[in-house]
């Protein structure tokens, strides 16, 4: 999701990493500066809104700026540091021990990128020479 609002406007990703300003109750004091920040925040919060499902709606919905709302997604889709660690336990666990089935090109492929893909949403890489040597070992000997 932070590349689809990246691409959007990377402001607005920046209103919701940053928080931006949380609109006074009274409008006439704000400065131009200011109406330019409560602009991203909502157009922030439209977005994140937009992207939900409703369950994950409701759980967010009165929060008042984007920034909350971010923070309580990454707590509720269980993103905190130490389920991320064990999640990272986890694939690479599967990464490390993956063996191809005779036979199964295809899938094989597509579960190995899909291992691959979740550790690299996680902030886990490996250099690509290492995948391929990891395919290779995994081929199976005729």
């Amino acid at each position: 999701m932070m590349l689809f609002i990246q691409a959007i406007n990377f402001a607005v990703w920046d209103s919701i990493v940053d928080g931006s300003l949380v609109p006074p109750r009274n409008r006439k004091y704000l400065t131009n500066e200011d109406n330019k920040l409560v602009q991203l925040n909502a157009k922030a919060m439209h977005i994140l809104f937009c992207a939900l499902a409703p369950e994950e709606y409701s759980s967010v919905s009165s929060c008042s700026n984007a920034m909350d709302i971010w923070d309580k997604l990454e707590v509720t889709r269980e993103r905190t540091s130490q389920v991320k660690k064990s999640k990272i336990g986890i694939i690479t666990l599967n990464y490390e021990n993956f063996k191809m089935k005779p036979g199964d090109n295809k899938t094989m492929f597509d579960q190995f990128t899909l291992i691959i893909n979740e550790l690299k949403n996680l902030g886990k890489f490996y250099p690509n020479e290492d995948i391929v040597i990891k395919m290779l070992v995994s081929l199976p000997t005729s």
